[in-house]
């Protein structure tokens, strides 16, 4: 009972009650959430099992469709119900939460919650909702929970705690299940070699980060089950003939520059809250931390931009109509059209955006350990999304492949506040403009959250 009474008194503390005010928005959400009936859960998934055993149809999908058995096996039952499908989509979106703060240390643990709270409600949920909700939830929120479950090995290690053995066996079937969606696969592989290559390196006792080396293997072996799977060899021919016929006359940089170009058009253009917020806080720390114009600059353009191409999008269409029409156009540079100098304006554009974002990260991060950990989270971060251009299907997947991206813009900006929270609230009124931009922004992405969630 008293343990009870230790766990209850926690849970009201100001340490979780983010968590539940946001269980309390999400919540809401699920509950005016609505499945169309052409989603793939409704015309596909939910129906399988009434033609096919379970066993058949994972070994029919791998043969031809995916390499998703796991997240599939979950999927054909969990797409019979949409109650349940809410229920369970509601408590991983919790456990996220949870997960996300459970990564910075304990001292820091209550300012992360209100932090972590705040930037997934400023998340556009909606954008989740693009193959219906049922099967996005499935494929890509809970293998995020899971994946960030499983790296709190990397950190409970990186923090000098040693983690008991069924700790190490539930991040290990969360890596699991995590890793066998690509994105996660891949950012579930990186964390963990980059945390084995720093613990050995800074030579720790290899028992202290023993289940950080199983996570990798898992998510080696499930990157290598990926890779050789036929049906994802055998979709992606079928999605080239459907989506993009000209894929195969791409060669690797073509792929990669238009990976890079959509997904900084989307950050830059579509006016998200979250990537907005991202850099304007930066920009502040920056202003805070020096005084020096390079700097200052570099901190600046990336939010001059975004709001100019967002916000202002319709007055530099009508007083700059070739310039719009070049980065409205979205195109990519490629060997067909690199002789075109046009093409390379937005392109120039975007890689300032993302240097500026470097540069102030150097202005602002007090070791070189803090600015190397950011730029690599910003960069995988980053590619995760950008990878999309090795696929014909990197228009056709829509928003939802840049959750992966938001989460690590998210996690972040956490760190770099909690990180630097002592000088900020030493500036009282920048502290205080913080907290109530903030909230509001915080207020306005809920509020359009329902009216999304509600519209759909």
């Amino acid at each position: 009972m008293e343990k009870q009474r230790v766990w209850m008194k926690r849970i009201i503390q100001k340490e979780y009650l983010p968590l539940l005010v946001f269980a309390g928005i999400q919540l809401v959400y699920h509950i005016i959430m609505k499945e169309p009936q052409d989603s793939d859960a409704m015309w596909f998934f939910s129906k399988q099992l009434d033609a096919y055993t379970l066993k058949d149809y994972l070994e029919t999908r791998y043969a031809v469709w995916s390499s998703r058995l796991l997240i599939e096996a979950v999927l054909v039952y969990i797409a019979k119900s949409m109650f349940w499908w809410k229920v369970l989509d509601w408590a991983f979106w919790v456990f996220l939460a949870w997960a996300i703060t459970g990564l910075f240390p304990e001292e820091k643990r209550e300012t992360a919650s209100y932090l972590v709270a705040g930037f997934l409600c400023l998340y556009p949920i909606w954008d989740l909702r693009t193959a219906g909700w049922i099967a996005t939830g499935v494929n890509y929120t809970w293998p995020l929970a899971l994946g960030v479950f499983s790296l709190h090995g990397v950190a409970r290690a990186y923090y000098g705690k040693k983690t008991p053995v069924l700790l190490w066996v539930l991040y290990g079937f969360s890596a699991l299940y995590g890793a066998n969606m690509e994105q996660m696969c891949a950012v579930i592989l990186a964390v963990n070699f980059c945390a084995i290559l720093y613990f050995t390196l800074e030579k720790k006792p290899f028992c202290l980060y023993a289940g950080v080396v199983m996570g990798f293997v898992i998510s080696l072996a499930e990157i290598i089950f990926i890779m050789a799977c036929p049906g994802n060899e055998a979709r992606k021919s079928q999605e080239i003939i459907n989506w993009m016929p000209n894929f195969q006359s791409y060669h690797f940089l073509d792929k990669a520059s238009m990976g890079f170009m959509d997904t900084m058009r989307h950050l830059v253009t579509s006016g998200g809250l979250l990537f907005l917020c991202y850099i304007v806080l930066l920009a502040v720390l920056v202003f805070l931390k020096t005084k020096r114009v390079a700097f200052r600059v570099a901190a600046a353009f990336p939010v001059f931009l975004t709001v100019w191409l967002s916000w202002f999008a319709h007055a530099l269409k009508a007083n700059f109509p070739t310039l719009w029409k070049v980065i409205d156009k979205g195109d990519f540079i490629c060997g067909s059209n690199y002789h075109m100098a046009a093409n390379y304006i937005p392109a120039v554009l975007y890689l300032l955006v993302a240097g500026c974002m470097l540069l102030s990260l150097v202005a602002v991060c007090k070791s070189y350990f803090e600015l190397l950990s950011q730029a690599v989270l910003l960069l995988l971060g980053l590619a995760t999304r950008a990878v999309m251009g090795f696929t014909p299907t990197i228009y056709v997947s829509q928003e939802r492949t840049y959750l992966f991206l938001y989460m690590a813009l998210g996690i972040s900006a956490v760190y770099l506040v909690s990180n630097h929270l002592r000088g900020l609230q030493e500036k009282k009124a920048v502290w205080e403009a913080l907290e109530v931009t903030g909230a509001l922004a915080v207020i306005v992405g809920v509020i359009l959250d329902l009216v999304e969630i509600g519209a759909g």
